[in-house]
Parts: C-alpha cells; sequence; structure tokens
C-alpha cells in the first residue's frame, strides 16, 4: 500500500535445529502503514514475534531468512550490521516481553539509558542526556524520575520495568516502535495504563507502532488494524473494527468464542477451547496449518494445500477455502 512504512514481502525464516528444519513463517506478506497501530494475532508458535525481529536483525544464528522487509527504500534484511545499527534503535525501535531479561541487573538505570542514547548521538553532553532520560521517565509516568533514574532494575515494579523498556525504546525518536506482548505478567490494572501509553505516545510522535499479543482484548481497545497468524502465516488480515464485526476464518473465529466475555452468564455458557494442538513446525501440514482441528475444514481440499490471502472486501483479507463468514459461523456453533 502507498501509506506503507515497513513492508514484509514473501518472509520466511527456518531454524536449523538438531531435531530438523523448523518452518517458523511461512511467507508472510503484510504492510505497517504510517501513525497506525497493528495488532499480531496468534497463539504460542504461531511466529508472530519472530516475523517483527527478523527486521531488527535479532534472529537467532541458526535462523535462515528469505524475502523482503522494506524500509525507507532498504530491505532490512539486505543490511550489514553496521548498516542496519544506524536504523535499529534510532528508527525502528523494540520493546520486548520481559524487561528482567532485557536490562542488565549489573548496572543502573542511568548507564542503560544512556549507553542506547549516546550511541546513537555522540555528540549530545551527558548532562543534556541525563536530562533527556529523566524527562522520558516522566513522560511514561514512572513517579519520581529523578531518583529513579539512579537506580536498579530490580529496584522497579514490574510496572515500572516495562515503561522503563518503552522509555529506552522511545529515545531516539524512532519512527516504528514494535512491542512484543508489552503487559504479558502485569495485572489488569498496570496494563491499561501501559497500553494508554502507547497510544498517547503514538498520537504525539505521529509513529507507527506493532503490537504483538495473545490478547483479543488488548487488539480490541488499541489496534487499528489486525493480522491473526496461526502456523507461521497471516489467516486473516482486517481493520479491528471489520476483523471484530465480521470474522472470516475459522481460527479468527475460534479465538473470540475461546475469549471470555463480562455479559456471558457462568453458569450456563462454558468457555469454549479450541480442540488439539498448533502443528510441530518441524513437519508442518502440506495443506492448511488449521486443517486438524478446523470444524469446517473441507477434506481433500484444506488438507492438499495451503489457500492463498486474498481479499474477501476492502481492507480485509482471509486464507480460507470457506467464503461464506455466516456460514462458518452456524457451522462452528453446531459442531
Amino acid at each position: 500500500m502507498s501509506n506503507a512504512i515497513l513492508s514484509l514481502r514473501d518472509l520466511t525464516i527456518h531454524f536449523k535445529t538438531p531435531d530438523g528444519m523448523v518452518k517458523a513463517v511461512n511467507g508472510v506478506t503484510l504492510d505497517l502503514q504510517e501513525q497506525e497501530i497493528l495488532g499480531i494475532v496468534g497463539e504460542s508458535g504461531s511466529g508472530k514475534s519472530q516475523t517483527w525481529m527478523a527486521p531488527m536483525g535479532l534472529l537467532a544464528d541458526n535462523a535462515t531468512v528469505t524475502g523482503q522487509a522494506v524500509f525507507d527504500g532498504q530491505n532490512l534484511l539486505a543490511l550489514k550490521p553496521q548498516e542496519l545499527n544506524k536504523i535499529r534503535g534510532t528508527k525502528i525501535s523494540m520493546v520486548f516481553q520481559d524487561p528482567m531479561t532485557c536490562l542488565n541487573p549489573y548496572l543502573s538505570i542511568a548507564v542503560q539509558m544512556m549507553e542506547g542514547l549516546r550511541f546513537h548521538d555522540p555528540s549530545i553532553s551527558k548532562r543534556e542526556a541525563e536530562k533527556r532520560c529523566v524527562a522520558m521517565l516522566e513522560r511514561v509516568a514512572i513517579p519520581d524520575a529523578s531518583r529513579r533514574f539512579r537506580q536498579y532494575p530490580h529496584e522497579l515494579s514490574g510496572g515500572m520495568r516495562q515503561r522503563l523498556m518503552i522509555a529506552m525504546a522511545l529515545l531516539n525518536d524512532p519512527q516504528v516502535l514494535i512491542a512484543d506482548e508489552p503487559t504479558t505478567a502485569l495485572d489488569v490494572t498496570i496494563q491499561a495504563q501501559i497500553l494508554d501509553i502507547l497510544r498517547e505516545l503514538q498520537r504525539e510522535r505521529g509513529m507507527s507502532i506493532v503490537l504483538i499479543t495473545h490478547d483479543l482484548g488488548v487488539v480490541a481497545e488499541t489496534c487499528d488494524r489486525v493480522a491473526v497468524m496461526y502456523g507461521g502465516r497471516v489467516q486473516e488480515a482486517a481493520t479491528a473494527q471489520g476483523l471484530f464485526e465480521s470474522p472470516q476464518h475459522p481460527y479468527t473465529i475460534a479465538l473470540m468464542q475461546a475469549t471470555p466475555r463480562v455479559e456471558a452468564d457462568a453458569e450456563t455458557q462454558r468457555l469454549a477451547a479450541i480442540p488439539g494442538q498448533p502443528p510441530n513446525m518441524r513437519v508442518p501440514p502440506p495443506g492448511c496449518a488449521f486443517f486438524p482441528r478446523c470444524p469446517v475444514a473441507i477434506k481433500g481440499t484444506c488438507d492438499v494445500s495451503p489457500p492463498p490471502l486474498e481479499a474477501r472486501r476492502d481492507q480485509h483479507f482471509c486464507a480460507c477455502y470457506k467464503s461464506d463468514a455466516q456460514q462458518i459461523l452456524k457451522e462452528a456453533e453446531h459442531v
């Protein structure tokens, strides 16, 4: 699309392991538009995180990557580490799932924040760097920021550490922020605060955000568009409103049915579960990856070749041989 700031084209990621080749991501084509929040949804192992670590050059050494990740006219996958370092942390930043595995427990917050800032801008003075760091801590709602700036990661709560990670990612004013499960393991109140901060910062700075999550509630509340991944492929992509109003893929429908609802009667309505297990990506199914778990699969079709991602309506794409979403819903309800 013409307003895409980051475009993935036929992205494939395979990992060579002692047990065989793991086909983690298989032909993902997706655009991140300017000034939008794009949600990436799916179960663990669906390829969500690996898809977006590839443009950042953060995949494990045993990974083989093909395709393109185009940003500012450059294929990030083809850049040398020195060239990628000029983009990573400045124009594109990432917030990781677990702050404690990303923060060095032996270094103060001041040292870790200033290191990233001065690496990309060596001309900045120490005093100015400290001022910018403290201001960013205040912006992400860390109380008593000047004192916290001198502390160590273990002295902060989980919510504060996640805000610190956001502050560090935004220090160099990136155009794209990739947030990988930024609210995992946080209580509901803190989750809401983190999401509010991300939305406010996105509006203020006009940046684009990729929000990787397994939580459909987070997607509904936060995102402009959504891509649903399963078995290393995008199974459905649409605006957030379009996805929730009229889901087209059986997997998306199953995810929604498995989501707790406040208005549901706990005594009469049991929480639905998706039967079976996600596919083993060392030996993925030959057809649609969701075929073994799908209640409306067409034997002899769905298990032969994966369906292409095709337009169903404006801005709504689906990879399914079933074309009638309402019929899918009816059939799924009676299985």
